[in-house]
Parts: C-alpha cells; sequence; structure tokens
C-alpha cells in the first residue's frame, strides 16, 4: 500500500482535505501516510495562479523514495489561461464541460510527466469548484444558518439534476453564489470556517452520493492506493 499526497489549490481545499478526506480515506481501510500541500505562490500565500508554482510544489513529492500515490484538487473555476496549463486553449474546441474538464486533467498529466515519467500521478480538477459540494445536502449542510440562508440553497440545489452541473460562470460558481446568500442575509460566507464548517455537516457520504465525478475520483484512490 503506497502513501497518498494531495497538492491542492489553496487553504480552503487543504483543510477539506485534512477533515474531511483523510478521515473517510482511513476509515475505508487505508493503512498509509495521507498528506496535503498546498500550491505555494512565489510571492507567498496559496493558489494556482500559476503553472511553475504548481510544477515547484509537486516536483520534491515526485522524487520521493517511496513513490507514493500523487492527486490534485484543483477547481476548474477560473483554470482559464496557457499561464496557469498549458494546453488549456484546446479546451475551447469542446462543447460539454466535463469533456473540457478531463481535457485539463490530461494537460496537468502531460505538465506533470514532462517534469517526471511517473505512474502513480492521478489529476483531479473538481467540477466546477469545490464548494460544489457543499450543495450535496442542504438540510444537514446549513441547518444552523438562517432561514433564509437554508432556503436559498435550497433553490440553487433544486435546480440541477446534478450538483456538479452548478454552472461555473463569473456570477453562477458556487462560491459566488454562497457570498451573495450569505450577503442578503447580513452575513459573510468566510471560505476556510463556513466553508468546512458545511462540509462536515453535509458528510462525506452524501458528497459522493449526489457528485458521481467527485465519487470516481474518490473510488480510483482508494483502488490505486490498495493495489499498488
Amino acid at each position: 500500500m503506497r502513501d497518498l499526497y494531495f497538492i491542492v489549490e489553496g487553504e480552503t481545499e487543504l483543510e477539506f482535505v485534512n477533515k474531511v478526506l483523510i478521515p473517510y480515506l482511513y476509515s475505508q481501510g487505508l493503512q498509509c501516510h495521507i498528506q496535503g500541500y498546498p500550491i505555494t505562490m512565489s510571492g507567498g500565500g496559496h493558489g494556482f495562479n500559476n503553472i511553475q508554482h504548481f510544477i515547484n510544489t509537486i516536483t520534491p513529492v515526485l522524487n520521493y523514495k517511496s513513490e507514493p500515490v500523487v492527486t490534485t484538487l484543483i477547481d476548474y473555476f477560473r483554470l482559464n489561461s496557457e499561464t496557469k496549463l498549458p494546453g488549456y486553449g484546446g479546451c475551447h474546441r469542446l462543447n460539454a464541460t466535463d469533456d473540457k474538464v478531463a481535457y485539463l486533467e490530461n494537460c496537468l498529466n502531460q505538465v506533470v510527466q514532462s517534469v517526471k515519467e511517473y505512474r502513480f500521478f492521478i489529476p483531479y480538477i473538481q467540477k466546477h469548484e469545490m464548494e460544489t459540494l457543499l450543495f450535496a445536502n442542504p438540510e444537514e449542510g446549513f441547518a444552523f444558518e438562517s432561514d433564509a440562508i437554508l432556503n436559498r440553497v435550497l433553490e440553487v440545489y433544486n435546480q440541477y439534476a446534478n450538483i456538479e452541473d452548478i454552472n461555473g460562470t463569473e456570477y453562477g460558481a458556487p462560491s459566488k453564489r454562497l457570498q451573495d446568500i450569505y450577503k442578503a442575509d447580513g452575513k459573510r460566507y468566510e471560505k476556510i470556517v463556513d466553508g468546512i464548517e458545511i462540509a462536515e455537516l453535509t458528510t462525506i457520504n452524501m458528497m459522493l452520493e449526489k457528485c458521481p465525478r467527485f465519487r470516481k475520483w474518490v473510488a480510483t484512490l482508494l483502488n490505486v492506493v490498495t493495489n499498488s
């Protein structure tokens, strides 16, 4: 059984890995070291705004002697330039968002393989962003918020047969919707504090049930880590 490392976009994704994903993976029988690394920007802080920052973060992990399984948790939202991901322009030939995300995952894999041929890299880009998962079970996830916030979240939830399709336009991305919903109630949505609390209340089991693309990724991680 190999160790598992997550290269994540920022602090919110790191908290999600630490508090939601890792406990779940251990509950499923993994007996290995699991850790997340946020992408570090050259000027300080964390985020994915330049492919070189990603390369600088992942390269040391690719050179671990134990050859761990390495994956990513990066948002599709605002992944919008060759500077962020070489090959990005090619996704414009595709219509379906799922196809675009899969194409960009392949681009990410090509970047990694150009750094080092690595057989245990599993690229994953979240459609549309991590906050998508917070819509999986509004009644539980937003149970401690006001009725106004809960009802507006439910309105969004009920518009989509698959919550992974909640769109990623500038003003329609899941995080932007939550910011607007909280603001309308006189509150401020805090990505790390509120987002992780909602995620824990939602439960990963509901996320897996409601988000097929996310579920496939988690299942792949379990399979590869266990059988490699």
